[in-house]
């Protein structure tokens, strides 16, 4: 019996390198030299779009609005310590006097809950808006969108967090009260440092250098204090954003000189529900597809993540952890990308379980907001709602079960690890990538179909139109 199988690895490897020389220079004779730095710069410009350019400040006016609420917040605490020192004084009985102060902590939250709704649905609403009636470009409005829900996340986070500890502080002071007679000044913490953190407490935090420097922290949950690294490290800083820029032009590359002629030619087979031809361009996409998501991950949570984490000092580094040997489609989700998955649970799921909801629905609910925002992200700056990723997400529930089943059941993991890699990267990606595109393609670029669907005649050449 022979146990070593280095020999056979290598030949694998050989195989692997020699299919993807073939492939580029198969591209390289059929199409040529498709990719343009100057498009590049093209997509990233907002090309004289002005009201895109003013939703920047307005999502600072946004976190400007959300650290008022959190101040008049603490002001209404600060009203029920006085109204319960002047009850005691009017002699009211105790039981009396925890009610009237439980009604006013009540009415202060429910202002409170009402004025930081009505500021999120706000901070969500207006640069989606004007990412759809001013039909911005895709990429501009990519970058706005995407910039526009981050900043969303990190505010409900400011008010649930700060919500916590003004409840908490509101418990402090009555247990303060029934101890000493008077309402005195608990803090939730104390301030100074502990194992190399400045701790800082509430109220304390409610200043807006706090929350501003909370936004370009790689972190999506808000905390008065982090943990800090002790040192700036120019020099890895510099390699990390080196590798990003070089890698940023490669997945570029992949998407201008693989993905979209593929993806253009993929209009007459899924048009006409060639079936054979459909399938051979999602496996032909799949390759190119899988390379530049996998680029996009290591550019986006490994580089840019360090780098942000490196320029502010932020000392938990824990942006992902191994997805791609996920035994279930669970194990996905809670491993590729460590700030979402810690939002939702923080946000999402533990107050959807502290309410009631059973663990089950708790997970789907979550898998409906994650469904809602990535069809936000994808759909809004294509102008078209399509619902292709919404329901991607939602069917990974029904996925996730039996993946699970299949592990419990088969004693294996190498199964869901299969069906993980089969239906995200092999099969998922490339037919969203192609429905969304040929959708977007009837809708607002009629001119770039090809000739055999274009009802008036050839193809305008905004575009080059390729041959199968």
């Amino acid at each position: 019996m022979f146990f070593c199988i280095a020999g056979i690895l290598n030949l694998m490897m050989l195989i692997l390198v020699a299919a993807n020389a073939r492939l580029i220079v198969e591209n390289l004779l059929k199409y040529g030299v498709l990719t343009s730095p100057a498009n590049w710069l093209k997509w990233l410009v907002p090309s004289g779009n002005f009201p895109l350019l003013l939703c920047w400040p307005a999502l600072a006016m946004f976190v400007l609005f959300a650290n008022l609420i959190e101040r008049i917040g603490l002001a209404r605490l600060k009203t029920e310590k006085k109204a319960s020192t002047a009850k005691k004084k009017k002699e009211l009985r105790p039981s009396d006097a925890r009610r009237l102060a439980a009604k006013m902590g009540r009415s202060t939250e429910w202002l409170l809950f009402t004025l930081h709704v009505t500021n999120l649905f706000l901070t969500l609403a207006v640069p989606c808006y004007v990412v759809e009636t001013t039909h911005a470009e895709p990429v501009p409005g990519f970058f706005v969108v995407v910039c526009t829900v981050i900043l969303w996340m990190k505010l409900v986070s400011y008010a649930h967090c700060n919500y916590d500890l003004r409840s908490r502080r509101r418990v402090a002071d009555h247990r303060s009260h029934e101890r000493h007679g008077s309402p005195s000044e608990p803090d939730i913490a104390e301030e100074g440092v502990w194992d190399g953190v400045a701790l800082v407490s509430y109220p304390n935090n409610l200043t807006l250098a706090n929350l501003v420097s909370f936004l370009p922290l790689p972190t999506l949950i808000y905390q008065p204090s982090y943990p800090r690294s002790t040192r700036f490290r120019g020099r890895w800083v510099l390699w990390y954003a080196v590798r990003l820029v070089a890698l940023a032009g490669v997945m570029l590359i992949i998407t201008e000189q693989y993905l979209q002629p593929t993806i253009a030619n993929s209009l007459v087979p899924l048009r006409q529900l060639n079936w054979p031809h459909m399938i051979e361009r999602v496996l032909k996409l799949s390759l190119p597809t899988l390379y530049g998501w996998i680029i996009m991950f290591y550019c986006l949570f490994h580089l840019w993540l360090n780098i942000l984490a490196e320029l502010t000092f932020f000392g938990d580094r824990e942006f992902y952890k191994d997805w791609w040997n996920a035994t279930d489609i669970s194990d996905y989700w809670r491993l590729w990308n460590s700030p979402v998955h810690k939002w939702m649970l923080r946000h999402v799921y533990y107050p959807a379980l502290r309410a009631g909801v059973p663990r089950v629905w708790a997970g789907t609910l979550v898998f409906a907001v994650s469904a809602f925002f990535h069809e936000l992200l994808i759909g809004l700056p294509l102008h078209m709602v399509r619902c292709w990723a919404f329901v991607g997400v939602m069917s990974q529930v029904p996925l996730m079960f039996a993946t699970g089943w299949l592990k419990k059941t088969l004693r294996n993991d190498q199964i869901g690890n299969f069906i993980f890699w089969i239906t995200f990267c092999i099969v998922g990606q490339p037919t969203s990538i192609i429905l969304y595109y040929h959708d977007w393609v009837i809708t607002n670029r009629p001119s770039w179909l090809p000739p055999a669907l274009h009802p008036s005649g050839p193809a305008s050449n905004l575009t080059p139109h390729l041959n199968l």
